[in-house]
């Protein structure tokens, strides 16, 4: 009988270790499924992004390839392809952000492909995203039929995925830890109503993405649902902003996605949504916290664990930096703040009204000199001559090893030089404010026209109060005609341009004149063909010449070969890139140009165009403007809407 009833305990022990073990199974949560399919399968993914807006998804941002620059930058290769594609279908995802403005960490949500190395264990090309429900419960989305519209409109996605490329394998990545109990990191910063809110929103993000740059993250995409809404003519009225920037931080991305845990990039770049409620001197932003990494893919190294938080708290103190108060969940959370910060904050409070005091010093000392001396005529303003290093253009002789980029001379008025240009044999296609004080005129002649290409047309900066600054036809000649150009084939347009703007002197942005005709930024980027069509169809000429098409279009040039260059008017958000890399004086990158071939408009890669132009410029730059590309194309293909 005692035997009996040993045996029975021990049955009922192993029975109840049994039932804790799937009660453990049972608690176990799918983080995302990644679907294969054997070999690199890049070109069939390019296919299948190119047909995403037939189902109304739109990229935001393509960051391709981002293996090529973790082995530029640091000299490691741990895989053999990685992409990240943020996608987004704006119209399904509206009511979602009108619900819940929180449904903004995942809108865009990243879409990853990546392909390791080894290919004796795994020669497979790997694709997808982390589960609607791991986002849905990251962002603590309760609402069912909310929850069902989102998982839903990512479904319509994945069965695009499933049909394209039919994948053969499937990877489930799963937790037993549960999420953070709050997955979102939320801060809010109050401001005095601006005079104009475009205008304080468009300084804010040049703030933000400068103090984040210091900080060694680069802004990876950018999405404004405000303006895109009211350019598809949809309600959007619960905010008096809402945007999303797609944040990443290069050096701690290799750290992890080019170190063992590709699929990490499952959950980058992170979407930091941002919006004002209407009525409200209150900006709000918010982001899926690193934590939600940590447990959904079960890190277990505790120093990769100790700096993925380091970086977490790096993001906070940034926007802390802005002005931003921690909030969580809707309850504020109390700041705790060293006496080192406090003595820095009361220091720099100090000093802030030190300046005030003296201003206010200055201001009496004005005042009293007015009330004091009689009013003397103004003198007339004479502007001084801007001082060039660079040589002095000779037109002839043997050609150099580098050509200089750009040509500058001594400022002129605006319709000064619009008389002068036109009276030596140019059209003055467009004058185009790019920057405050920054104005390009694009002009074309005969012989420019001739080449029935991109060189069709340049661009004169007319810098304000400092110089005139042109493009080179002969660099961008060599650079566009390629095998078929000749040095010193554009020598009467020069002399033309010098008849104009008088002496003309070389600028420190060269290149070697060898090398410009198969121009590539770095290994991987792309050349001058690998164009991106940005329309297709009938009509596109109408498109870009009739209706509100001065709205997006600077000029519209028809070239001999009966194609057509147009000139596209960027955003001023857009623009501003270029202050990011302090690159104002070569604004006369701009207006951006894409050609029509009969019944396809193409426009040059920004990554090749815009290192062709800036060659100064080193990989670090180009990751301050990572998003610029992807503003760019976009700000493109609003013509062709």
């Amino acid at each position: 009988m005692k035997l009996y009833s040993m045996a029975f305990a021990f049955l009922l022990l192993v029975g109840t270790l049994q039932a804790e073990v799937h009660s453990n199974e049972a608690k176990t949560e799918l983080t995302g499924e990644l679907y294969g399919s054997k070999g690199n399968i890049e070109p069939q993914i390019d296919t299948l992004i190119g047909k995403i807006g037939n189902i109304g998804f739109t990229t935001v941002a393509a960051n391709k390839h981002i293996e090529v620059h973790y082995y530029n930058k640091y000299k490691e290769k741990g895989v053999e392809m990685i992409s990240f594609f943020d996608i987004v279908n704006k119209e399904k995802i509206r009511p979602l952000l009108l619900a819940n403005p929180d449904f903004g960490a995942y809108a865009p949500f990243n879409f990853l492909v990546y392909k390791t190395l080894d290919t004796e264990k795994d020669d497979n090309t790997w694709y997808g995203h982390l589960a609607p429900d791991t986002m849905l419960n990251i962002i603590g989305e309760k609402d069912p039929a909310l929850r069902d519209q989102f998982t839903t409109m990512v479904q319509g996605f994945d069965d695009l995925v499933k049909d394209e490329l039919k994948p053969t394998l499937t990877k489930k990545f799963e937790h037993s830890k549960p999420l953070p109990e709050h997955g979102l990191t939320k801060m809010v910063m109050k401001f005095e109503q601006p005079d104009d809110l475009e205008e304080f929103l468009e300084d804010f993000v040049m703030k933000h993405d400068g103090a984040f740059s210091k900080h060694h993250f680069i802004i990876a995409g950018f999405i404004d649902y405000k303006f895109e809404y009211s350019d598809m003519d949809l309600e959007f009225d619960k905010y008096d902003a809402y945007w999303v920037s797609l944040l990443c931080h290069f050096k701690f991305s290799n750290s992890i996605f080019n170190r063992g845990i590709p699929q990490a990039g499952m959950f980058a770049p992170c979407s930091i949504y941002f919006y004002i409620p209407k009525g409200k001197n209150e900006l709000h932003v918010g982001y899926a916290s690193v934590d939600n990494w940590i447990n959904a893919l079960d890190f277990k190294d505790e120093k990769t664990i100790a700096y993925m938080r380091a970086i977490d708290a790096e993001v906070i103190d940034t926007f802390r930096e802005l002005g931003f108060e921690l909030e969580a969940q809707g309850a504020k959370v109390p700041e705790v703040i060293s006496l080192d910060e406090e003595n820095k904050r009361l220091k720099a409070k100090v000093k802030e009204l030190e300046a005030k005091i003296e201003a206010m010093k200055k201001d009496e000392k004005t005042v009293e000199s007015i009330t004091e001396k009689p009013m003397s005529p103004t003198p007339a303003v004479k502007m001084p001559k801007a001082e060039f290093k660079g040589a002095k253009l000779q037109i002839g002789g043997k050609a150099p090893k580098k050509l200089s980029t750009y040509y500058a001379a001594d400022f002129q008025a605006i319709d000064v030089l619009k008389t002068k240009l036109e009276a030596h044999g140019f059209t003055v296609l467009a004058v185009t404010p790019i920057l405050k004080g920054k104005t390009v005129i694009t002009v074309t002649n005969e012989e420019l026209r001739k080449t029935n290409t991109w060189l069709a047309a340049l661009h004169i900066l007319v810098n304000e109060g400092n110089e005139v600054r042109v493009q080179n036809p002969s660099y961008f000649g060599a650079a566009f005609l390629q095998d078929t150009y000749k040095y010193g084939q554009f020598n009467e347009t020069l002399k033309a341009l010098q008849a104009v703007l008088g002496d003309m002197y070389e600028v420190k942005e060269k290149y070697d004149l060898a090398d410009l005709p198969k121009y590539q930024f770095m290994f991987g980027m792309p050349y001058l063909n690998d164009t991106i069509t940005v329309a297709e169809g009938e009509g596109l000429a109408k498109k870009v010449t009739e209706g509100d098409a001065d709205k997006y279009v600077a000029y519209a040039l028809t070239l001999p070969n009966g194609n057509i260059l147009v000139g596209h008017k960027l955003r001023n958000r857009t623009n501003k890139f270029l202050l990011k890399i302090d690159e104002g004086r070569n604004a006369n990158i701009l207006p951006y140009e894409s050609m029509i071939e009969k019944n396809k408009a193409v426009m040059l890669d920004p990554k090749y165009y815009l290192a062709l132009s800036l060659p100064l410029l080193s990989m670090s730059d180009f990751m301050k403007i990572a998003s610029a590309p992807g503003e760019i194309e976009k700000d493109v293909k609003r013509a062709y809407k």
